[in-house]
């Protein structure tokens, strides 16, 4: 896998400033009027209900690359879909650097779903209790954004189910330390971590190092373009290189 587990962590943690500009505000709304142990308990629901949704959507990408790796059997696919994804990851980085719409037209995409999904949405917000919360983080993980399409591109690039789903729960891991820690905050009467503008650039040089180093292993794991890797011509392809770490 080109893109590792500890990658898609670190790339979850950094993006927590993009994430919080878009969902800070969700995992506040959610968490107000909390008291006692559910102060605690509904942020970390929400936040478990958002990476359940993450970790089904990188299983079904990584099952469709899977399947177009095995149906076509081209190496040249999967160097694609790791260029695609690199490119993805380079977009969103020169984004945050200087304050660029990004993948807006991608986002853009997504809200037409979240259209169809958002009275579903409204009345999960309103339930009550632990299954509340939890079913809220369900729908809350469709929300569009642009640094989650990347990790599910990277997801259909890992060409194995189990793997793309990994990488997302990953990725969903590290961000939920700020979304938790935002909502604990809301709960509480707080402010929650604040601005962090500061914090921009920083993560938008390490998400266009990420794209630069996906790039460059795309030719390592997808070195043939029509022919198998390291395999006599006329000879079928093997998918092993797609489904390993």
């Amino acid at each position: 896998m080109n893109l590792t587990l500890a990658a898609a962590f670190l790339v979850g943690l950094a993006g927590s400033v993009h994430c919080l500009g878009m969902c800070g505000g969700i995992s506040a709304a959610l968490s107000m009027g909390t008291a006692g142990r559910h102060r605690v308990l509904g942020p970390v629901l929400n936040s478990a209900g958002r990476v359940t949704t993450y970790v089904l959507g990188g299983a079904l990408v990584g099952a469709l690359g899977w399947g177009l790796l095995e149906l076509l059997g081209v190496p040249a696919l999967g160097r694609g879909l790791m260029w695609f994804t690199a490119a993805l990851f380079v977009i969103m980085g020169v984004s945050m650097l200087f304050r660029l719409p990004g993948l807006l037209w991608l986002e853009r995409g997504g809200a037409r779903l979240w259209r169809h999904l958002a009275p579903l949405a409204r009345r999960s917000f309103l339930l009550r209790g632990p299954l509340g919360a939890y079913a809220a983080g369900l729908v809350w993980g469709w929300l569009p954004c642009g640094l989650v399409y990347t990790m599910l591109a990277a997801a259909a690039a890992s060409g194995s189910p189990l793997h793309g789903a990994a990488l997302m729960a990953s990725f969903g891991l590290g961000t939920s330390l700020a979304m938790a820690t935002t909502g604990y905050a809301a709960g509480s009467g707080g402010a929650g971590l604040g601005q962090r503008a500061w914090l921009r650039r920083p993560v938008g040089a390490l998400l266009v190092l990420v794209g630069v180093w996906t790039a460059l292993g795309a030719g390592a794991v997808f070195p043939g373009a029509g022919q198998g890797l390291g395999e006599p011509a006329g000879q079928p392809p093997s998918t092993a290189a797609y489904s390993g770490f």
